[in-house]
Order: C-alpha cells, then structure tokens, then sequence
C-alpha cells in the first residue's frame, strides 16, 4: 500500500469520505464512523494500533467467549476466517484462525491479541465501530478508513452484560472472501448471542451459589449481621441493615466491595467506622462455581457510637506530628517507622496524594540526626545520556552511608531502567550504602517486579478513603492551616459528605478543596453547599474498575477546570451530554456547575 505524507493522507482520506458519502450502499453509520475518525485525526494511509501486553483473559466475557470460540474454531477448520474477542476499550482479547493464509494477512495489519482497534486509533473498522456505535456493524473493503484494511470484511456486534446492558467487548468476524457479507452478519449475530447467554448462565449460577453460601450464614445458630456481593449483587440480612447505619453503611459497603475484589482476601479483617465502632469481618470466599463469585462477611461490632469525634484528635505518633489515628494510618506508620530506624531498605506502596512523601520526611526529622534527606524521580527520558546520568546519580547518592535516598514514583521507570538499576542494587547489596527508600503506586506494580526484593521491608500507606475517622480532622487541621484565626465549623451534612466522597487523590486532593474554602466568609458554619462539585459525589454504587477510573477523570476533571462541564468534556472528547450523564451515573451532583 502506499503512503503518504500527513497533509496529503488527509485529503485523501476526505476525498474518499466524499465518495462514502456518495455511495448509495453506504449506511449513515459508516458515515459516522467516516467522520469520527477524521475528527480524531487517524492517518488513513498508515497503520497505529497501540500494543497493551498481556490482555485481560480473566474477564466475565473472556472466560464466556472462549469455550465458544473454540467450539466455532473446529468448526470453520480451514476456511479463511477468522473469529476474535475484544474487550470495551477495542483491545484483541483472543484470535482464532484456522487458514494459514489469513493468518499472515492479519499479522500484516496488527490484528492480533493485544492490539487496540478503537476508532481512535485505527478509524472505521469493525470492531472499533461497534464499539463506537453500540450496534453490529459490517466494514467491507472500502468503507475500512485505513488503507491496510481495506482487503478485509469484517462483522462486528457489541456484546452487552445480560443484566446491567452494559457493554462489555464485541465479538468479531474477518475474511478476504467477498461476497458473503449478510452471511457473516449473521453468523456473528448468534455467536454473539450465545456469548451474551453464556455470560447470563455464568451470572446467574455464580449468584445462585453467593446466595445459597449466604443463606448458610444467616441460617446458622448465632447469625449476627451478614453481608453478601459480588460487582453486581448485594445482600445483606436484616440485622446488618439495624445495626450498621449512616456513615458506617457505606464506610463498611466500600470497604466490602473492595474485600470481594480481592480473590485472595480471606480470614478476619478490622475496619474503623466513622462512628468510632471497630466492625471485625470474617470473609468466606465463595468458590462453588467460580473463583471470584464474591465473598460472604460475617460483622461483629467492637465499641459504642461516639457522640462526638469518632476519634482522638492526638496525632498519630506524637514524635513525628503526624496527624491521624486510624487502625490502618498508625499501622502503616510504626512498620515505616520501625524499618527506618533500623536503617533498612523500605519500599511504600500507595495511590497518589497518601502522603509517602510526608510520610518520609516525618521519619526523617524525628530520627535522621546527621543524615542527609535526598530525592530522586525517574528520569524523563529514556536516552541513553540521560539514563547513563541517572544511574551514577543514584550511585553517588547511595555511596554515601550517611544518606537518605528516595527514590519516588519507581512504576514511572521503563522496562529496561527498572532491570539496570536492579543490577546497580545487586552490585551494592552488602557494602555499605545510604539507606534507600522506594515509593510507587500499588495499581503499577506488578507481582513480578523483582525491585521489591531488594527492599527489607514493604509497607502500604492505606488511602484517605479507608481512613474515614481522620477526614474530619485533616480538613480542621487544612482550615487551621490556610487560616488560623477563623472558627468556622463543618455541619454535620457536610462532615458525612466529605467522609463518603471518594477522593481518588487522597489528602492532596481534601487539602485543596479546604484551601478553596478559606475564599468564602469566616466564621460560619460550613454546608453541603459550600463544598466544591468533586465532593458531592455519591459512592454507594458498585463499579467497575473501568467506570472508576472513568468516574476518578471526570472528577479530576473538574477540579482542573474550576467546574466547568463544557471544558472539561472537550478535555474528555466528549459531548457536553454525554457528560452530564455520566455525572448523573456516578453520582457527581451537577447543581452549581458551570
């Protein structure tokens, strides 16, 4: 295929979209999908599938689609088609070919596992259009944006989620045969109805075995409070809904959707609650029909509501003038405080804006008498010059005894400085080096990495989120910091939203919003209405670990756009309705933006 230049691929591809438009065969879905991909600038006349190693196999609708794939993979031996799984997002979940032929073709133009084939990158192709669209769809020939493609045929459908109607990936039919367009629609048609109905069977025998666990536990002797779910069933008996109301509710909701998230999550955990009380979890997986059917918790209350502040306003560890008293705050500050005395390497793990680094300097000030505090980040290049540098820098820095070293955010290093600079921590293991502390995020980390074996000790710093007893005294503590002469106080409405907001970036993201609040008139009291749109979000609702980060986006979002939904949507590259629907979805109360 030819290329071309970026300005010539351009008009090319405009020219061609004016013969699309033309042609009496072309659907306004095409034309559609024409005119996204010209929006998001995609080269007609060069290929960009992004790569993203190692795809979700582990997904409801991968574990469905592949015993069906597989059955159709015998069934269409030797004939040149191939039958693909992808996930929402376009990425090739899992290929089926059985003509060898076809195989170097799809090779060719990236149509493989792991390659994303979203509009955005690739522009109108079958799988990328059907996600678009939200309908089956059949890309033949020329109608495919992109050059490369345009030998193949393809039919694509959405698969939705049986019970949710969410959509959850597509199933997809390519060929160089000509000629057998409405046959392949409507092949595609039923495997993807026999997906969608398997999905519905795996759903529905993994949510008869939850409740069949759960009725276990509420029929036994002393039944207490119990809880059931999974990402899309809760249950819970009429003793929990008595005993655990208010802020506890949903404290103790967050926390369980987490636990029955967590495959390995299993045994007796203790969460503070708002009020002040300890609920004391004893988690059962339920593993009759599937390993990640959800968990059955079994809550014993420890304490009394406390009218006032659930906790002690007294920091943490006096010696470091930390603020916070939660179970998971003080643990995570006597294990980091315990390694770092006994000059050991330690690695923190923690979501943005924990405060890893406040958390360091703290131990630092309280017990690093004579030693010097330094800071290092992952370079911002990965030229040889620059990562060459880097690595004597860290050198020279750990060869001091006498030094600190934090090495912030290392899931930020490439692939190939993560293995140097574990070659330059084998070199120095056992002579004598500065004390060495790493910081990285737990979502970027993954099992495999080998940099965590060079630490002594790893320690995780719990998000604000699971710290509900200290949100109220950071956001006093942020007031009195930003102005420390104003008496103003939280109503008790406010108090419960800031607790229940999820906050996805942690306490730099409550400091700001209380440093917004020190604009407005001193000493009155504080309402809902007083608090920025980031808080009003309602977090009750169960989501995927997609909708999250989607929600987390938009949430930031508006933080950086001083509430403005237009701009923000733009930012998004959506519509301005798309937004406010899924404000609506998340529970981000729209009232007062702009």
């Amino acid at each position: 295929m030819p290329r071309h230049q970026p300005g010539s691929s351009l008009r090319a591809a405009r020219e061609l979209y004016l013969e699309v438009t033309k042609d009496p065969s072309a659907r306004p879905l095409v034309v559609a999908s024409w005119q996204r991909s010209i929006e998001y600038k995609v080269k007609s006349g060069s290929l960009e599938a992004p790569y993203l190693d190692n795809p979700n196999l582990d997904s409801p609708l991968a574990r469905a689609a592949l015993p069906i794939l597989d059955r159709l993979h015998e069934q269409l031996a030797d004939d040149p088609v191939s039958t693909m799984i992808t996930d929402r997002k376009g990425v090739v979940l899992s290929r089926k070919v059985s003509h060898e032929g076809l195989t170097t073709h799809l090779n060719r133009v990236q149509l493989a596992p792991g390659h994303v084939f979203a509009e955005r990158y690739v522009g109108t192709n079958g799988i990328g259009t059907a996600l678009a669209s939200g309908r089956p769809v059949m890309i033949a020939g020329r109608q495919h944006y992109v050059e490369d493609l345009r030998d193949f045929h393809c039919a694509a459908v959405p698969i939705l989620h049986p019970i949710r109607r969410t959509l959850l990936g597509a199933f997809n039919l390519t060929t160089i045969r000509q000629g057998s367009d409405g046959m392949l629609m409507a092949f595609a048609r039923s495997v993807a109805a026999q997906i969608e109905a398997e999905i519905a069977a795996i759903a529905s025998r993994r949510e008869r075995a939850l409740f069949q666990d759960y009725m276990a536990a509420c029929s036994s002797a002393r039944p207490g409070p119990v809880l059931a779910l999974n990402r899309d069933v809760v249950m819970m008996n009429e003793q929990f809904r008595a005993a655990v109301t208010g802020p506890d509710h949903y404290a103790l909701l967050d926390h369980a959707r987490e636990i029955a998230d967590d495959r390995r999550a299993e045994g007796t955990r203790s969460i503070a609650l708002p009020s002040g009380r300890v609920a004391e979890l004893r988690v059962s997986r339920c593993r009759r029909e599937d390993s990640n059917a959800g968990a059955v918790l079994r809550v014993r209350l420890i304490g009394r509501s406390q009218p006032g502040p659930a906790v002690s306003t007294a920091p943490a560890r006096p010696v470091l003038g930390l603020l916070g008293s939660s179970p998971q705050w003080l643990r995570a500050v006597a294990d980091s405080e315990a390694a770092f005395v006994a000059g050991t390497r330690l690695h923190l793990l923690g979501e943005a804006g924990v405060g890893k680094r406040t958390l360091v300097e703290a131990l630092h000030r309280a017990h690093g008498a004579g030693r010097r505090l330094e800071m290092a980040e992952a370079p911002l290049s990965d030229g040889p010059a620059v990562t060459e540098r880097w690595l004597h820098d860290i050198r020279e820095l750990l060869a001091v005894p006498s030094n600190v070293l934090v090495l912030r955010d290392v899931h930020m290093l490439s692939d190939q400085l993560r293995q140097r600079l574990r070659s330059l921590l084998t070199q120095l293991d056992g002579t004598a080096t500065g004390q060495l502390v790493m910081t990285s995020q737990p979502s970027m980390v993954g099992t495999d990495d080998h940099l965590d074996r060079f630490c002594d000790a790893t320690v995780e710093v719990p998000p604000l989120r699971h710290r509900y007893g200290d949100i109220e005294h950071l956001a006093r503590s942020f007031l009195r910091k930003y102005r420390p002469s104003d008496e103003s106080r939280f109503s008790p409405d406010a108090l419960a939203l800031l607790q229940r907001c999820p906050w996805p970036e942690n306490v730099r993201q409550l400091e700001s919003v209380i440093r917004g609040l020190v604009r407005r008139p001193p000493g009155r009291v504080i309402h809902v209405e007083d608090l920025p749109p980031e808080c009003r979000v309602s977090s009750h609702k169960v989501l995927t670990t997609i909708e999250t980060l989607e929600r987390d986006a938009i949430l930031r979002g508006l933080m950086t756009r001083n509430s403005n939904v237009q701009r923000t949507a733009q930012d998004l590259g959506i519509s301005r309705a798309t937004m406010y629907r899924k404000m609506r979805r998340y529970g981000i109360v729209p009232s007062s933006l702009t």
